[in-house]
This record gives structure tokens, C-alpha cells and sequence, in this order.
């Protein structure tokens, strides 16, 4: 075959397009080893961060005197003003109190506590945690009944007694302190059913008695009212709560005279009650023992410095002059002499020793006591009956 020659022009033509066409398939080439390298390149640094790490460790000099360059340097340059800033915490106030955490679990003994501690407020919150926890302890609820009471939330314990006597019927101490609290509302009538069931279950609970006659006294039942008494204190001839409050019927009836010994009794076995001291006072001093009358006022104030009415009546009797011939009255004498046997026929009434009533500023008050020690209260989950509370009372 015989070779064609191409003319010179020609030929140089073809020589320059096979030129391009290399030129253009080798950059073809190159953007492709590009692209390529790339994207391994970006792989490598999102799955192998390791590498990154490895090469700090063996940075320059150069490098690392350069990752030293301090934060305030390079939070100063203009690329970084984005940057959200450093927020520093808030400092605690100093005068924010700790907080206890509350106990998982609150226990009788926990509740009891506050309680004979006198922190009624706190053993109303515990026992009502407890009894939320043991809502068929009956005595849980006696407690928190009396907590309420004391912390000065009658219509509160009054739910708590009634929910008390619903698990038990025939639990004496709930009856008779659920009266109490029936008495202070004002509900006299249901207040005697409750005292008078706790009487039917335990007839020698001098509680009850003693309740029963402020109940009757309240009532304006006065004889009854004295007979409850002298139940008491045929069961406890010392109970000073009777005693005063049966000075107290008397003194109403204006049977002075007969006041004066179970006063005496009460004065000396509570000299730290003002209002006992002060019956006293009112009781001498409508029998004519005007210094007598003055030394049992002192005796009041010294018991409550605050007892105004004690003041206002030590006062007016040291401005007036006992009768001539007027005995002097030993009141230790008088108080031991006391019996109850004498309260069976009704009392004869005082002498007339010619003294008409000095004022009627005098004023008489019922015993408010608050003995702080109560007996064991019993076990937890029991319905036990005995010790003594506190006697509440309020006239």
C-alpha cells in the first residue's frame, strides 16, 4: 500500500488538533486526581481524629508556641466577635438558710417528739404525714388531733378525734379530749355524749369527771357540776384543777366561804398558776381578809407578772380596812382541813360580817392547766388508754 503524503499545511493542521486533544484529556485527567485526592483528604479527617492529635505531639516549635497564645489574644481578633461570650455564674446569696431534706419516711417517735417538745405546729405536720402513711392508727390520729388543738385549730381536731373514735369506738382518751374540744366550739350537748361514753368505759377517769363539770358548768347545771368534782377528788383529793374549779362554782353562787378551802388547797399545790392565786384573792376578799385578799393577788402576779386583772384587784384592796374583829385566816390550816365529804349536803352559806362587796371588778377564771408532761403515750399501733393529759381549760 502506498503511503498518502498530506500537503505541509494540512499536516500541520492535524498535528495541532491531536495537540488539543491530549492537552484537554491530560487537564481532564488532573481535575479528576484533584477532585479525587479531595475528598479522601476530608475522610481522613472526619474518621481518623487521632492523626490530628498525634501530629500536635510532634508540632513545631513554632506550632506550639502558636497554641499558647493566650485566650484574651485571640478572642481579640475580629473573626471571633461572634463568638457568643463567657457567662459567669451567678454568685448563692450568703443569707440563704439550708434546707433540711425531708425524711423518707416520718415515724411516730419523729412526730411524738415535736410534740412533747411543744412545737405544735411541727408535730401537726408530722403526724399528719404519719398518719397518711398509717391511716388506721387510731392513736396517730389522737396525737395529731391534740397538736391541732394546741397549735389553736379546734374545727381541725375535731375531725382528727372524730376520725380517731371511728377506727375506735371505745378509745377513752380521744373521747374525752374530743368533749374538750366540743366544749371550746361550743357544741356543749355533743360534748357531753363524748364524756359520757368515755365515763361508761372507764368510770374512774378523773379526766373525764373533770371535764364532765365544766361541761355541766357550762350548761349552768352548778349542782351537777359541783358533783362531778367531788368525783375527782375522790379519785385524786390533790387535783388542783378540780379544786380550783369547784372554788370557781361556788364563788358563782356566791358562796364565798365554802370557795375558801379548796382555793387554799389549789393555791398551795399550784402557786405557779396565776389564775388559781387570783380565785383566791377573790374569795378572801369577799369574806373580809382584805390583807390575805392582797398577798394572793401578789401571789398571781408573781405566777404571771402580765396578769392585769390581779393588779387592778391588789390595788383596791390595799385601800381598804378589814372589819374590826375579823380573824386572821391560816390558809394552810384551811386547806388541809379540807375534805369532799362535806361537798355531799350543800355548803352553808358565808357569815355576814357586814362587808358589802368591794367592786365588781373582781373577776374569777377556771384553771387553764397546761402540765407539759404527759405520761408514755403507748405504742404506736395501739389504742392504749392510760396516763394523764394535759387538762384544757378554758372559762
Amino acid at each position: 500500500m502506498v503511503k498518502k503524503e498530506h500537503p505541509p499545511r494540512e499536516e500541520r493542521r492535524i498535528k495541532f488538533a491531536e495537540a488539543g486533544i491530549l492537552f484537554v484529556l491530560i487537564l481532564g485527567i488532573a481535575v479528576f486526581v484533584g477532585v479525587k485526592m479531595t475528598g479522601d483528604a476530608g475522610e481522613q479527617a472526619a474518621t481518623a481524629p487521632t492523626s490530628v492529635v498525634a501530629a500536635a505531639d510532634d508540632a513545631s516549635p513554632a506550632t506550639v508556641a502558636l497554641s499558647e497564645t493566650p485566650r484574651e489574644e485571640i478572642n481579640s481578633d475580629a473573626t471571633l466577635e461572634t463568638a457568643e461570650p463567657v457567662v459567669e455564674p451567678e454568685a448563692e446569696p450568703l443569707t440563704e438558710p439550708a434546707v433540711e431534706p425531708e425524711p423518707l419516711v416520718v415515724t411516730y417517735a419523729m412526730a411524738e417528739q415535736a410534740y412533747r417538745a411543744g412545737d405544735y405546729t411541727e408535730a401537726v405536720r408530722l403526724f399528719g404525714r404519719y398518719t397518711d402513711e398509717h391511716p388506721d392508727n387510731a392513736w396517730g390520729f389522737y396525737l395529731l388531733g391534740l397538736s391541732e388543738w394546741k397549735a389553736g385549730d379546734a374545727e381541725a381536731a375535731d375531725d382528727a378525734f372524730a376520725y380517731a373514735l371511728e377506727l375506735e369506738p371505745g378509745h377513752v382518751k380521744s373521747l374525752v379530749n374530743h368533749g374538750r374540744v366540743l366544749l371550746e366550739l361550743g357544741r356543749t350537748d355533743e360534748a357531753e355524749a363524748r364524756v359520757a361514753a368515755a365515763l361508761d368505759h372507764d368510770p374512774a377517769s378523773a379526766d373525764g369527771h373533770r371535764v364532765m363539770g365544766r361541761i355541766r358548768h357550762a350548761q349552768g347545771r352548778a349542782d351537777e357540776a359541783i358533783a362531778s368534782y367531788a368525783e375527782v377528788l375522790q379519785l385524786d383529793g390533790n387535783d388542783a384543777w378540780a379544786l380550783n374549779n369547784l372554788g370557781l362554782v361556788l364563788i358563782e353562787q356566791e358562796r364565798f366561804a365554802d370557795a375558801l378551802a379548796p382555793l387554799a388547797k389549789a393555791a398551795l399545790l399550784r402557786q405557779d398558776v396565776a389564775c388559781i392565786q387570783n380565785n383566791l384573792g377573790v374569795a378572801l376578799e369577799r369574806t373580809g381578809h382584805f390583807g390575805a385578799a392582797a398577798d394572793a393577788y401578789a401571789g398571781a402576779l408573781a405566777a404571771d407578772a402580765a396578769y392585769a386583772k390581779a393588779e387592778v384587784s391588789r390595788e383596791r384592796v390595799a385601800a381598804l380596812t378589814e372589819a374590826p374583829g375579823t380573824e386572821p385566816i391560816d390558809l394552810q390550816v384551811l386547806a388541809e382541813a379540807f375534805a369532799v365529804t362535806s361537798l355531799a349536803a350543800p355548803m352553808a352559806a358565808a357569815a355576814d360580817d357586814g362587808t358589802e362587796p368591794q367592786s365588781d371588778d373582781m373577776d374569777v377564771a377556771a384553771a387553764v392547766a397546761t402540765n407539759a408532761a404527759d405520761e408514755a403515750a403507748g405504742p404506736p399501733d395501739t389504742a392504749a388508754t392510760g396516763g394523764k393529759d394535759d387538762d384544757q381549760q378554758d372559762r
